[in-house]
């Protein structure tokens, strides 16, 4: 969905746009700004999100993401990708924490309006998981390069700004292979939230943490809550959901029926799980 996030950053492009479009209407510059593509542009902001798994955390080394747009008139000829590098003071990020609509921003560029064709997420060798404050080093799948290199269909309008959203699948994605080795096998989807549906609620008790599931007829989405209690699942396609509350096993297990519709944020009422021997 189109939003403020970076707007100010956009501002700040368009702000330096309108200064070139004023020296096209001096003498000389004329010519040099007739290949210009000023008004094709969009601003996309790059955020990482994670639907987390059974550790306590988990850190990996992210370097950054690459974008492929498309080409001018939506052709594939003389297009390469948007290398956008994450820069901040470490790159080693507790991907574990980023639930209940915490996001990190990987970082944000303009491209050329029309539709964006694919998404790299870029990783560092630098991963591993802390379960009982024990650290455990995870082991790259062998074709993790190919396996974060998704393709998409993305469209997005000139003068906009967009969020797009990648989202790793912690639960799924690591994999014990043989006594206490861990494997990272990425299942990652990426998305904007336009036309989506978002479902956010509290489970209490607080500090349980429970599995949260949202089931339709072709897909299931999965997160944790947080520390509060909160979770959130963002970039649904709206439809029916079964919301499936996978309570701890001194809790009973609780289920019930969401309808969504597209861009709309469903805000359910406090779920209170029942001990299973109260």
């Amino acid at each position: 969905m189109v939003n403020n996030i970076g707007k100010a950053a956009f501002y700040s492009g368009m702000a330096t746009l309108k200064r070139l479009a004023v020296f096209c209407l001096l003498p000389g510059f004329l010519a040099a700004c007739e290949d210009t593509s000023l008004e094709n542009r969009s601003l996309v902001n790059i955020l990482l999100i994670d639907a987390p798994g059974d550790f306590d955390e988990v850190w990996i080394e992210v370097l950054g993401v690459e974008v492929l747009p498309s080409g001018v008139r939506g052709s594939s000829e003389n297009v390469s990708w948007i290398d956008i590098p994450y820069q901040a003071a470490s790159n080693i990020v507790r991907i574990s924490d980023l639930v209940n609509d915490q996001r990190l921003l990987i970082g944000r560029t303009e491209i050329q309006s029309g539709t964006i064709n694919g998404i790299r997420l870029r990783l560092g060798e630098e991963m591993y998981l802390v379960r009982d404050e024990i650290r455990i080093d995870l082991e790259p799948a062998s074709n993790l390069e190919t396996l974060l290199d998704l393709d998409v269909s993305i469209d997005v309008q000139a003068g906009l700004s967009y969020d797009l959203y990648i989202d790793i699948d912690l639960a799924q994605s690591i994999q014990q292979s043989t006594g206490e080795n861990f494997q990272l096998i990425p299942e990652v989807r990426a998305f904007v939230t336009e036309q989506t549906a978002a479902i956010s609620g509290t489970v209490l008790p607080r500090n349980i943490r429970p599995h949260i599931f949202a089931i339709s007829d072709t897909d299931t989405l999965a997160t944790l809550t947080e520390s509060t209690g909160g979770f959130h699942m963002k970039g649904l396609p709206p439809t029916d959901y079964r919301i499936l509350v996978d309570a701890p096993s001194e809790y009973l297990d609780t289920a019930f029926w969401v309808s969504t519709k597209p861009d709309t944020l469903v805000t359910l009422p406090n779920i209170t799980l029942q001990l299973e021997n109260p």
